[in-house]
């Protein structure tokens, strides 16, 4: 019995084994390829920059595109537009790839911007390429462990190609005014988060080498390579709405796709990370607490933050209460008519603030998911629980709560549904952030059940983090508001759109990052 039992786990390890080892390779294949496309986007990029002939062959293809007319080969496409553009025209439809109001603009204004723009992007472009040909493979544990210095290796080149990508990509901001860039405010911002949390999680993690931290490197570079996965993530999501919505236009779908992208990635990369952990030999109890006695500073830290957490659900609390019960919808906000586009007030408010009833139920899940997760936060950073107490009601009821509120924020994003000119990014935060919430509160019980209470405290953080975002857009939008935004940027919805994603990138990161200290990191040998 015993020998079968053995030989049973022995086939279930190396079944996991293999599964992890095909994923691994689909994921650095799908890189690989990624980043040629985007090496040609660059050189496509550089040639093309203040040249009068691609500008008026690009020009043509955009008016040829909106008119329905024949188009070029998709090879001259190429030639001039890029591989990338002529496959999105291949997959799609020739008004999403080259149509105005989308990527046909862009192409326009990359053909007719200064020769220094142009250089600056192709730097961007040729080393975000670059660095995706091997970055995946840099989180393939067995690699890792055979061939040391190709892992080392790899990593300094896609340390160097990183950083330089960042640094091609804030010239090109210095340099391109907002209305110029592509999506303009929106994007603008999300790609100076990109470079400034690329740039951080980098460095943070050769310090973390340095030290000879390896779980906490690790995981700073999963931040980092999560943060360059927006690109080729967001483009796959271009194609799953053109199949979608054939008749959209490419911004359209972009809103969509944009609005959840960074913290969608954030939680890729989370992914990542836990993972490489799942795949490690666990260590003692003993071992793991003498390990956790390094980061002394970094708990402090964490304490002080559970502490602002607090407060923070404390305003979330109120802000469910006052937006959800007292006075539902868009329309009674002081700033609505303001920042807020009509269309979007009245999809929003004709969908949640008529749902008496699932409105209540939703805000009486998510305080009472507030009111949990504010108690069980206090138990672990501050109380120091036995592991009973961490597995006992108050864990179950954070799950089971933020599972309903996370059930009816999705069922609200699918009623919104898809994006467009009037109601901009659609359902697609509502339905990110269901999903998210959803997911966290089932790991939550999964943990549970197994009663695996290093796991619980994280995921337990994670689901807090959710329920956090949900209701924080109403208190980011009148932050957002006193920046003195340009009325062009206002009107056309870029500061509702940074209200609603900006929760979720703050919330996420700040998880993400206590989850490279927490008990779970600490209890596997990192290697």
């Amino acid at each position: 019995m015993n020998s079968s039992a053995a030989l049973l786990k022995q086939r279930s390890t190396s079944l996991k084994t293999w599964l992890l080892r095909a994923m691994a390779s689909i994921l650095s294949l799908i890189m690989l390829v990624y980043g040629l496309i985007v090496i040609d986007t660059g050189i496509v990029n550089f040639r093309g920059a203040g040249n009068a002939e691609v500008a008026a062959k690009r020009s043509a293809l955009v008016e040829s595109a909106d008119s329905g007319r024949p188009l070029e080969a998709p090879a001259e496409i190429a030639r001039h537009s890029s591989v990338g553009i002529a496959m999105l025209g291949l997959i799609t439809s020739p008004t999403f790839a080259y149509g105005s109001r989308g990527l046909g603009d862009q192409l326009l204004h990359y053909a007719t911007m200064p020769k220094f723009n142009g250089i600056a992007l192709s730097l961007h472009n040729l080393m975000a390429g670059s660095c995706m040909l091997f970055g995946a493979l840099q989180f393939w544990p067995a690699l890792r462990r055979k061939y040391p210095r190709l892992h080392r290796g790899m990593g300094g080149y896609y340390l160097v190609t990183a950083q330089l990508a960042m640094i091609g990509a804030l010239g090109y901001m210095f340099r391109t005014p907002v209305e110029k860039i592509y999506d303009q405010l929106t994007f603008y911002v999300e790609l100076w988060v990109l470079a400034i949390v690329v740039t951080f999680s980098l460095w943070t993690a050769m310090y973390a080498l340095k030290q000879k931290h390896i779980a906490q490197h690790q995981a700073w570079m999963t931040m980092s390579y999560a943060m360059l996965l927006t690109a080729p993530i967001g483009r796959m999501g271009w194609f799953i709405f053109a199949a979608v919505a054939p008749g959209m236009r490419q911004l359209e779908a972009n809103y969509a796709v944009s609005d959840p992208l960074i913290p969608l990635c954030l939680l890729c990369g989370y992914g990542l990370f836990t993972v490489n952990r799942w795949v490690q030999s666990e260590r003692t109890d003993q071992s793991a607490a003498k390990i956790a006695q390094d980061f002394g500073l970094q708990m402090k830290f964490g304490r002080l933050l559970a502490w602002l957490a607090l407060i923070a659900i404390l305003v979330a609390g109120w802000t469910t209460i006052e937006h959800f019960l007292l006075s539902p919808g868009f329309t009674p906000m002081p700033l609505a008519a303001e920042f807020i586009p009509q269309g979007v007030i009245q999809t929003h408010d004709g969908i949640i603030a008529t749902q008496i009833g699932t409105r209540l139920l939703f805000a009486l899940a998510l305080m009472l998911g507030l009111a949990s997760g504010a108690h069980f936060l206090w138990k672990i950073f501050v109380a120091r629980p036995t592991e009973v107490q961490i597995l006992g009601p108050t864990a179950w009821v954070l799950a089971l709560s933020s599972g309903m509120a996370g059930s009816i924020y999705l069922s609200w994003g699918w009623q919104i549904g898809m994006p467009s000119f009037a109601t901009l990014t659609g359902g697609a935060m509502h339905v990110f952030g269901g999903l998210a919430t959803m997911g966290f509160a089932g790991l939550l019980v999964w943990a549970l059940l197994k009663r695996q209470s290093a796991w619980v405290k994280e995921w337990a953080v994670f689901t807090v983090a959710c329920l956090l975002s949900m209701p924080g857009f109403y208190w980011f939008l009148p932050v957002l508001a006193t920046f003195g935004i340009d009325a062009q940027f206002i009107q056309s919805g870029h500061v509702y759109r940074l209200a609603c994603n900006s929760p979720w990138m703050l919330y996420l990161t700040l998880a993400y990052v206590a989850a490279m200290y927490s008990q779970a990191t600490h209890s596997r040998i990192a290697r």
